[in-house]
């Protein structure tokens, strides 16, 4: 190999190596999509987004305030129960069950037809929260989270005698986050396994936690707090680490995680104004900050993310709240980048044989 031929390579290898040092560095860009509202109405609010793109949550319509799915372009009004003003779609998996409440009681809809499940006996309310590949699905009622597994309702228990507690998430293990309550309704961030719990440590000092979402991998995401001041934090093994908020923010939540690690929730500002927030490779980044359109639009909170990076989330527009949903913008490929490293050195040896060429 001559000697000018191996300073090229490495001249290509240097200049690659900064390009992808710079990318994996640089804040994630995306495409922002807005799922509209139902007819008759004007504003929304989403909970989760799965790996199809379908996404789930509640908006105003001409009835009041009705559960909706958004799929392949459509927002699609879900219904409620007889008599209900309301009713709210919560979570959904990929397999497109989607879970929920209305008139106060938990259910579920499958190919549209909605479903009541079951309540602990005696129970004045339910309401249904998460979901996961197998169709396990958590919630709480009369006080107690519960799971529903093949149309039965079991209680997963409170801390403490007194206290209420409400299951939020469930992974493909049957590993289950949620939060404790106690009399004067402090949280108490837990983690339910069968017959066992385990409470997770909120941070020094603070008196108040709470568990929201966790992967497969058993990480959980979620809040500790004090004096009504959250931090974003994330429980792995047991243990919690602050999730920085973005720059300008002192506070904020975590709501979704995905097995990539990455995860979603917002940062909040002294003038406590929140900013949709996207935390992966141990930073934060604001996600108003990476939109390639979506002029006007002031991205409030983030609040799922699925496998593909795709972000569900609430912002505002003129006012009004808006569901949007974030598609992330595919990074530069390796062949890319050495491109780039190529056209880089070609621009460097034109400069130095025109600066060569001038002083001759």
């Amino acid at each position: 190999m001559s000697l000018n031929f191996g300073r090229t390579l490495c001249a290509i290898a240097v200049i690659t190596s900064s390009l992808t040092s710079l990318c994996a560095h640089a804040a994630p860009q995306y495409t922002l999509k807005d799922t509209g509202f139902l007819p008759g109405g004007g504003d929304s609010w989403p909970y989760a987004i799965n790996d199809g793109g379908q996404v789930v949550g509640y908006g105003g319509s001409a009835e009041g305030n009705r559960a909706f799915v958004w799929s392949g372009g459509a927002l699609t009004n879900l219904g409620a129960l007889p008599g209900a003003f309301s009713s709210s779609a919560m979570g959904i998996n990929n397999a497109g069950t989607i879970v929920g409440a209305s008139a106060s009681k938990a259910v579920s809809w499958n190919n549209g037809v909605m479903t009541v499940l079951p309540g602990l006996p005696s129970a004045s309310y339910s309401y249904a929260i998460g979901i996961n590949q197998s169709g396990q699905i958590v919630g709480a009622s009369e006080g107690h989270a519960v799971l529903w597994d093949q149309g039965q309702v079991t209680s997963v228990g409170t801390l403490a005698p007194g206290w209420v507690s409400t299951a939020r998430d469930i992974n493909d293990g049957g590993l289950i986050a949620g939060t404790a309550y106690n009399p004067f309704y402090q949280g108490h961030a837990m983690l339910w396994n069968g017959s066992t719990s385990l409470e997770l440590a909120a941070l020094p000092t603070h008196t108040d936690s709470g568990a929201i979402a966790l992967n497969n991998a058993g990480v959980v995401v979620g809040y500790s707090g004090l004096a009504n001041h959250d931090q974003a934090v994330s429980w792995t093994n047991g243990l919690a680490t602050i999730l920085a908020p973005s720059a300008g923010g002192v506070g904020g939540r975590a709501y979704d995680i995905n097995e990539a690690g990455q995860i979603v929730g917002f940062s909040s500002s002294l003038q406590s104004t929140f900013s949709a927030t996207l935390w992966q490779n141990g930073e934060s980044f604001n996600l108003n900050n990476g939109l390639v359109n979506g002029e006007g639009w002031m991205l409030s909170q983030a609040l799922s993310i699925n496998e593909h990076g795709q972000i569900a989330g609430v912002g505002f527009l003129r006012g009004q709240s808006h569901t949007f949903i974030l598609t992330p913008v595919p990074e530069p490929s390796t062949s890319a980048l050495i491109g780039a490293g190529l056209f880089s050195l070609t621009l460097l040896r034109r400069r130095k044989s025109k600066h060569s060429n001038c002083s001759q």
